[in-house]
């Protein structure tokens, strides 16, 4: 796939990543998807669907929680995005990309 295909970001080791959780409706991942796609080094590294219980939006369309990576540079770029693409999409908790790895699972973060 070519680089206007790009859905997600390339691994590098130059500078620390962060993962940021957003919840937004299925029907506006692939717009997310894409957006994100246009800064650099971010990309979604992970998409889970969400039981209507866990939802919180404002209706009741069926939601994924998108885990961004991002360098903390392109925070504001990232949520500039985000805004201007889905304004109801719900922005959670940024962590470090260590302790996204902990938290799917990954021992120690490795």
């Amino acid at each position: 796939m070519g680089e206007a295909g790009r859905t997600h970001a390339p691994m590098t080791a130059t500078s620390p990543f962060y993962v940021l959780d957003v919840t937004v409706c299925c029907a506006d991942a692939l717009r997310v998807r894409r957006s994100i796609a246009g800064c650099p080094d971010a990309g979604v590294v992970r998409c889970e669907p969400l039981l209507h219980a866990l939802s919180s939006q404002e209706s009741d369309a069926p939601c994924v929680r998108l885990m961004i990576r991002l360098p903390i540079a392109s925070y504001a770029e990232v949520l500039h995005r985000l805004i201007e693409c889905v304004p109801s999409g719900e922005i959670g908790r940024l962590v470090s990309w260590r302790e996204h790895l902990a938290r799917c699972g990954l021992r120690d973060g490795h």
